[in-house]
């Protein structure tokens, strides 16, 4: 697959509309915006691609549907067929909030390459490279920390471990600390914590707890791609506590390595912040330009990037997506 570029734009196109409600306490509006970009730019790829990954459901937001197809050309014999996994806007409370960690994401693989993960929460661990085959999700909380920090030559003291703040994570955080390790609470989003345990500098040893099962898809491609290690584990129990509904779908049971949720080679992992998010800066605004920071893998990692792009959004050809809308032309226009 050729043109990898157009799926780094979606992000930054996302990242730019959500940005635009950053602070304003609206997240299902910043929400909306994000997904409105993604259709823009994907009807632009001539490409069928399949949403087989998408938390719309889990968060009652906004979404792409599992199984929409996207692209220019659809119905084409000559349009590339791929699967995606995306999150429009990751952590939609931080982008409202104005707080560090909102970012738009999606992967991008060969079809049949990714994990249909369904509304369901998933646990999970991750690790970067230094520490690759050294995660057991079978095995307890202290035994991984203490084959981790082995692994990358520190005390268990000098480990950061991330985790979502959730009272299910109560008793893991116990356990956590009880080992010297510190804990690192995440509000909310655990994609780029994981991705953190991958870059140099990162800040984060391990990421461990339960989460949302479609960012988990996203994670694991990009950890892949990166030389990491991520097991997982579908809980169909948890996510119907916390949906307060039955799941009328079937939920796989067991470990899931990587080589599970992303069977075939990845295209690209895109991520564009929309607020300050770990290693990269949301989106800023300097005379009348959108200033995006991104972070692109390709090709199965072959190929890792981080690129800033500014950009006078009325003279470029966004600017017709962003008239076409009329609520997200008005913001604009009281933003430029």
């Amino acid at each position: 697959m050729k043109n990898y570029e157009f799926f780094t734009r979606a992000t930054e196109f996302a990242a730019i509309l959500s940005a635009m409600y950053r602070g304003h306490g609206d997240k299902l509006s910043a929400d909306r915006a994000a997904v409105y970009a993604f259709k823009s730019i994907f009807g632009e790829i001539n490409m069928r691609g399949r949403v087989v990954s998408t938390e719309g459901g889990l968060d009652q937001s906004h979404k792409l549907e599992y199984g929409e197809l996207v692209g220019r050309d659809i119905d084409s014999p000559n349009a590339v067929e791929c699967d995606i996994a995306i999150d429009p806007l990751e952590n939609t409370t931080a982008c409202a909030s104005g707080d560090n960690g909102a970012i738009t994401v999606l992967a991008v693989s060969e079809r049949d390459g990714l994990l249909y993960a369904e509304e369901t929460y998933m646990w999970k661990i991750a690790v970067g490279p230094a520490a690759r085959g050294k995660i057991d999700l079978t095995k307890s909380v202290t035994e991984n920390i203490m084959n981790v920090a082995k692994a990358l030559g520190k005390k268990p003291s000098q480990m950061t471990i991330a985790i979502l703040d959730r009272p299910r994570h109560k008793e893991i955080v116990q356990e956590i600390r009880a080992t010297g390790a510190m804990v690192m609470l995440l509000k909310a989003g655990d994609v780029m914590a994981s991705i953190a345990t991958c870059v140099d500098g990162g800040g984060v040893d391990m990421l461990i707890g339960a989460g949302k099962g479609p960012e988990g898809v996203i994670t694991a491609a990009a950890i892949k791609c990166l030389g990491g290690d991520f097991q997982a584990r579908l809980d169909k129990k948890l996510t119907e506590e916390i949906i307060g509904r039955k799941l009328t779908f079937k939920v796989a049971g067991g470990v899931l390595k990587m080589d599970d949720i992303v069977k075939k080679k990845v295209h690209v992992v895109s991520i564009t912040a929309v607020t300050n998010a770990y290693f990269l800066k949301g989106v800023y605004y300097r005379k009348g330009r959108a200033i995006t920071n991104s972070f692109v893998i390709r090709n199965d990692g072959a190929t890792t990037a981080m690129s800033t792009y500014s950009r006078d959004i009325t003279h470029h050809d966004w600017y017709k997506y962003i008239k076409a809308d009329p609520e997200i032309y008005r913001l604009f226009c009281q933003k430029s």
